[in-house]
Order: C-alpha cells, then structure tokens, then sequence
C-alpha cells in the first residue's frame, strides 16, 4: 500500500461529519453527567468506529466477496433474534435492539451495508440473467420483511433504495429492468391502498406510519399530534436564519419542543445552531464525500468494487436526503438517522465501516494483485 493512493479527502470528509455530529449533540446533552451524557458515548463510538475504518481500509475489500454470503446470513439470524426472542429490546413500540447490557446493537443498520456486500458480489457475476436477477430480489425482499415487523419503516425504505438502485446499474438486460420497474410501481400502488385503508391492503402500513403519511399530505391536519415532529423541526430550522443562534442557544432545541432532537431531528437542531451558513457547509462536505465515493467506484479495477462504491454512494445520499426532507417537511416523517451526525453506535460504526471499505477499493485500483 502506498500512501498516494489513499483518499484523503474521504478520510478528511468522514472526520468532518463525525465531529460535526458529536458537538450539536453536545449542544443538546450540555450538564449531564457524563455517564449519561449523549455526547460522551457518540465520542466513543466514534473511536471505535475510526479505528474499524482504517482496519477495513487495510483489509482487502475482494476478502467481503468471498463472505458476503455468510456475513447476511448472520444479519438475518440477529434480526430473528430482535423480533423473536427476549433478547430484542422495545423502545417507543418497535423492537429493533439486541440489549447486551453494555451497548445495544441495531443489526438492521449493520444490515444497510450488508446489503450493498452481498448484491455487489451477485451483480458482478460475468453473465447476469434472470436467475440473479430474482436472487437479488430475494436478498433484498427477505429482509425488508423482517425489518417492517419491528416496525422500522425508514430503514425499509432504505433497503429497498439501495436493493433497486445497485440492480438497476448492474448490467442486467433492460427487459428484466423493465419488468422490475412495472413490479415497483406496482408496489407502491399496493402501498397506497394501505394508506387509505382499502379493502385487504389496510393492514400492510401501521396506524402510526398512516398518520406520519397523511400528515405529510395535508400539514395542517393534526399540528399538536402526528404533524408535531415536523412542525417544530420547521420552525426550528427558519429560527435559525442566516447565521444561526449559536450553539446552546437555540429556543427549539433548548426548551425540547424538538423530539428526538439528537438522532432523527438533529438537522433541524443544527440549522436552528448555525443557520444557512453553517447547514450549506455541512452539505458541502456531504457532497464532496459522496463525489469522493463515485470517483472511487470509477477507479476501482474490478465490478464488485465498482458496485460496493454505488451502493455506499445510494446509502449515504438516500439517507441524507430522506432525513432532510422530513425536517424540513418536504418528505414524510420515515425515522432515517443523518448519516455520521446522528447520535447512534451501531449507526456510526456501520458508516465508518463503509467509508473503510470504499478506501480499501480506492487503495487497491491499481492493481488486482498484490
């Protein structure tokens, strides 16, 4: 490995948005103790997580080819176990934790990068037809089943994002494509019919994730109820003006009229902080790390590094753009953290895993064997 074939400027981005991430949440958790403080443990979980970058970095990416297979397997195992045993952990009505008394581990985040693994090494085959093309669909279908049962509907639709996106950039024939596209648009017509409770679709959707919908569509309907979230994500982001309040100084986020302040509403709690200024920049260094990720998949030497970086590049920026279209109301309330900023270990880790990974294609483009 030689030290000009590494991408600085990922490392560089990747550092940015994690630092970023812990001081808003400091922000916001300012007095706790430290054992109970949000920041303190985004702080080690950003350690642990920098420290699993640069060791995928090192590892051969061509090693996850060979284990892709296996590593889903087990992800489908320890979402079996969230739903189906005492192990899984319930929070606000969904069940998507395994409680290991010291950290609790989210496998349906870790699950968003396995993903990507897996139907990179299905879609890199030399000849691609109809037999990969529904064994794709199966890896991607299997889980998200599983995942809506928790319910999580923001990393479903993650999954899905991801699934549709790396097939279609494979190089299947068009007619499969086309025939995909028919089944997707078909998909979210069944997804309407729940919304609006028709017949035997109803129950496909849960009460909650219907009103965060509806809500979406008509804004006024329940401002104090469903439409709470958003409503005062919104003012928090237009209170924020040019320069922003400060850190720590902020009406919304200091007197908790923002829930979940520090995992999926920090957008709104940053822009209240640092207002049109400091949110562009946050989205400058997010855009040069996905233009930084695309390059990468350019560069790589071989298709399952050229898809492992789309698939990192659809993660990131479906995430990010789901999570601030729903603080700024443009995009239903989904629960999708923002990806590197939001408090979460299992969240961090798996993007910083990600980033490891895509620098270990980028580090090895040169050349196949070494």
């Amino acid at each position: 490995m030689k030290v000009r074939t590494i991408d600085w400027l990922l490392y560089l981005c990747s550092f940015l948005l994690t630092l970023f991430g812990i001081v808003v949440i400091y922000s916001i958790t300012y007095g706790q103790e430290v054992t109970k403080n949000f920041a303190f443990y985004q702080l080690v979980f950003a350690g642990v997580g920098f420290v699993l970058l640069i060791g995928f970095s090192l590892l051969d990416y061509r090693l996850f080819r060979i284990l892709a297979y296996p590593l889903y397997g087990l992800c489908l195992f320890l979402l079996l176990l969230v739903l189906f045993t005492p192990l899984g952990k319930a929070t606000y009505g969904a069940t998507r934790w395994i409680n290991l008394g010291f950290f609790q581990f989210q496998p349906s985040e870790l699950l968003k990068l396995i993903i990507i693994v897996a139907l990179a090494r299905v879609s890199s085959q030399e000849e691609l037809g109809l037999k990969q093309l529904l064994f794709s669909l199966a890896l991607v279908l299997v889980p998200i089943v599983l995942v809506f049962q928790q319910p999580d509907l923001g990393t479903a639709l993650i999954i899905f994002i991801i699934g549709m996106g790396m097939i279609a950039l494979a190089n299947y024939p068009k007619k499969y494509l086309f025939a995909l596209l028919v089944i997707v648009l078909l998909f979210f017509g069944l997804g309407s019919l729940s919304l609006f409770s028709v017949g035997p679709f109803k129950n496909i959707l849960k009460p909650y994730q219907k009103e965060r919908l509806l809500v979406f569509l008509e804004p006024q309907k329940d401002p104090f109820g469903a439409g709470y979230n958003v409503s005062q994500a919104m003012i928090a982001i237009g209170s924020g003006g040019f320069l922003g309040r400060g850190l720590g100084h902020g009406p919304q986020s200091q007197l908790n009229f923002i829930p979940s302040k520090h995992t999926d509403f920090i957008f709104a709690v940053a822009s209240e902080a640092f207002g049109f200024v400091g949110v562009s920049l946050l989205l400058a260094i997010f855009f040069v790390l996905c233009w930084r990720i695309l390059k990468i998949a350019q560069k790589a030497r071989d298709d399952f590094g050229t898809l492992l970086g789309l698939g990192v590049f659809l993660y990131f920026f479906a995430s990010f753009v789901i999570n601030v279209g729903m603080n700024m109301g443009v995009l239903p309330a989904t629960g999708v953290p923002l990806p590197f900023i939001s408090y979460g270990g299992t969240s961090l880790m798996t993007n910083l895993i990600a980033i490891g990974l895509c620098q270990s294609v980028m580090i090895r483009h040169k050349k196949i064997r070494f």
